[in-house]
């Protein structure tokens, strides 16, 4: 299964996207940013490498098998080493893909190993009957921990926040100053309906709204495509759209009608279906 890149898929005219993902490739001085996106059975989910001069830094590593080997074949395709794999919080599709990186040291937040470690059995069984054999069967955990702060791989500045508050409790974020890319993760979807499983969005809007403030030439998103500052701008959008929503809603059918109806254009409307489960039990 060979990645598409976004022109290839482009050109597809079917309308069920394909079983493989889609590669962006964005080249900076130093540093070439590699982006694969998971198809839509997979919830759009984004892993991301740090190309750098002598090696490759993996964001992330997918939900499903099929994508999780598929991205390794891609890292493996640049020849060059990976340093290191950082996940960036414990929501499965996000880590899932790690057996695949087993021999990589695997880097995480204190709150995200933890989260991994603790939590991970029952999320493994939790989508086992969804994905049978199509999902990891055993928790591959973070053992390296990362702190808040910056740190210098390769040449390569990376500033590590920590956000709580937001989409997974815990969320690492990365900036790489030197380069203008904030690497959100799920901070941020782009023009993919969001997780929700909380209905206060005050500190999560406050983590946008300060990114805001800086100048990113590129900002990447958990979900999605990479994109621009546009993307702050439209995820603070949904996200207020959404509080409003979830203040007038019950149910699911009601809030889909709130958001899906305001972006009609969004991928992935069934994520709100799986976030009705933390919402209202559905």
């Amino acid at each position: 299964m060979t990645p598409l890149t976004a022109e290839e898929t482009a050109r597809k005219t079917a309308v069920v996207l394909p079983a493989a993902g889609v590669v962006t490739v964005i080249p900076r001085e130093n540093l070439r940013i590699h982006t694969y996106e998971a198809p839509e059975m997979a919830v759009y989910v984004n892993s991301h490498i740090l190309e750098t001069e002598n090696g490759l830094i993996v964001v992330d590593t997918q939900l499903l098998r099929p994508h999780a080997e598929e991205f390794r074949r891609y890292a493996e395709s640049l020849a060059k080493p990976i340093d290191r794999v950082i996940i960036t919080h414990s929501h499965p599709d996000h880590w899932f893909g790690s057996e695949y990186f087993r021999d990589v040291p695997i880097h995480a937040l204190a709150e995200v190993a933890d989260g991994i470690v603790g939590g991970g059995e029952a999320m493994i069984q939790g989508y086992a009957p969804i994905f049978s054999d199509a999902i990891t069967e055993t928790v591959t955990a973070p053992e390296h921990i990362i702190r808040p702060g910056t740190e210098t791989i390769d040449g390569v500045a990376l500033t590590y926040e920590k956000a709580e508050g937001a989409e997974a409790g815990v969320n690492l974020v990365i900036e790489l100053p030197e380069s203008r890319v904030l690497l959100a993760q799920d901070m941020v979807y782009n023009r993919v309906h969001v997780f929700l499983q909380q209905k206060e969005m005050g500190p999560w809007l406050a983590h946008l709204r300060r990114y805001l403030e800086k100048e990113y030439d590129f900002v990447l998103p958990g979900h999605g495509l990479p994109a621009n500052m546009q993307a702050l701008v439209d995820m603070i959008g949904y996200l207020e759209t959404a509080e409003t929503a979830l203040a007038a809603s019950n149910d699911v059918p009601t809030l889909k009608e709130h958001l899906v109806g305001k972006y009609p254009f969004y991928r992935g409307d069934y994520i709100l279906d799986i976030s009705g489960r933390y919402l209202y039990g559905a």
